[in-house]
């Protein structure tokens, strides 16, 4: 089957919260829906992105009701019908489950792209280049494909992908794909120091490709109830009952990761050693990392002025923002509310998050 006979879709996973973000990111307008660099948000991003692979009538977005109208109004050419919208958050693995289904109603032995829609990235032909090799390698030997990332630190934020340098598989190496080992959790900076320095691991970027009746045989034997829905979800898609079954799925099927769920138990995974630029954008002091600085190491957007303080990031509103001898922190403002965090412990905002939930304040997340 040559890659143009090749029916071949997308999924872009677009329905989650990015509480990290907070106060930026909201449930109503989470951030892969904002510009957080330059004028395209995250996920308009995304869509031009596959859109040079995969033709957009075969491009699918899974998000949520409250999101779905967002979804379609930053991407004009998006049809109503290619997005499922989720009745609430299950993780990941529900979500591609979903997804499986609806594509296996168009064709089963078609390749899934499955992409989260909040990442940067850059070196663009090179990205193309690597999804376009784990398609093939995806159908030729119905392998559960999965693009790592090259680390260039060791990151701790991260999961890793422990996987064989030594390929002796020609057919293997021409597409650049390795067998993978196993899958390792955030580790503590020194393990992740280890993970760089022995060249065996990558980053787990979360993008993954298969072919669609493999990843639907690997999630029937290891994610509860979907086999119980399968066919009932395959056969409902465009019609008036699928949003009910949809929901009766959900409400039985556990919250769990694609990871959990399938790749750590499967057998026949493989990575593509990825190294174009790529960041999943997962916190303020990512946001930080990537952006240009002045002299003293600041990040200012919005209306800011300082004096005596270096290596902060401040997002502003509609005031003006003055720091006096502060160093090392990120402030984000918006209407209704104020952040200001240590930079390097802009992960645990999303305990802000739980914590505003916890006190009924709804209005806030």
């Amino acid at each position: 089957m040559t890659e143009r006979e090749m029916k071949i879709y997308a999924i872009i996973m677009a329905g989650g919260v990015g509480s990290r973000f907070w106060p930026k990111s909201r449930e109503s307008m989470p951030k892969q829906f904002q510009a957080v660099f330059g004028e395209k948000t995250l996920f308009q991003r995304t869509w031009q992105r596959i859109t040079k692979l995969v033709r957009p009538q075969n491009v699918y977005v899974i998000t949520n009701q409250i999101q779905k109208g967002v979804a379609l109004s930053q991407i004009p050419e998006l049809s109503e019908s290619n997005v499922i919208a989720e009745p609430f958050g299950r993780n990941t693995a529900p979500c591609i489950a979903t997804a499986a289904s609806v594509i296996s109603s168009k064709s089963e032995d078609s390749v899934m792209i499955v992409l989260p829609s909040d990442h940067l990235i850059s070196q663009e032909d090179n990205y193309i280049e690597q999804l376009r090799n784990a398609v093939q390698v995806a159908d030729k030997r119905k392998s559960l494909v999965t693009l790592g990332i090259r680390p260039t630190h060791p990151e701790t934020g991260f999961g890793y992908i422990h996987f064989e340098k030594e390929v002796e598989d020609i057919e293997l190496r021409n597409y650049g794909a390795r067998k993978v080992i196993g899958f390792k959790e955030k580790p503590d900076p020194e393990t992740a120091a280890k993970f760089v320095e022995s060249g065996e691991y990558l980053w787990n970027s979360g993008m993954f490709v298969w072919r669609t009746d493999v990843i639907v045989r690997e999630l029937e034997k290891n994610l509860v109830h979907f086999s119980d829905f399968y066919d009932q979800l395959r056969m409902a898609f465009g019609s008036s009952d699928f949003d009910r079954i949809l929901n009766e799925f959900y409400l039985r099927v556990n919250s769990i990761s694609i990871d959990y769920a399938v790749m750590e138990k499967a057998s026949n995974v493989l990575t593509i050693p990825s190294n174009f630029v790529w960041s999943d954008v997962g916190s303020w002091d990512e946001v930080y990392r990537l952006s240009d600085k002045d002299k003293q190491g600041n990040t200012f957007v919005g209306d800011v002025i300082s004096f005596e303080s270096s290596n902060n990031f401040v997002m502003g509103n509609n005031r003006l923002i003055a720091l006096v001898g502060i160093n090392d922190v990120v402030v984000v403002e918006t209407d209704d509310a104020l952040l200001i965090c240590r930079r390097g412990k802009s992960q645990s905002v999303k305990e802000i998050v739980d914590l505003l939930r916890k006190k009924n304040r709804q209005d806030l997340v």
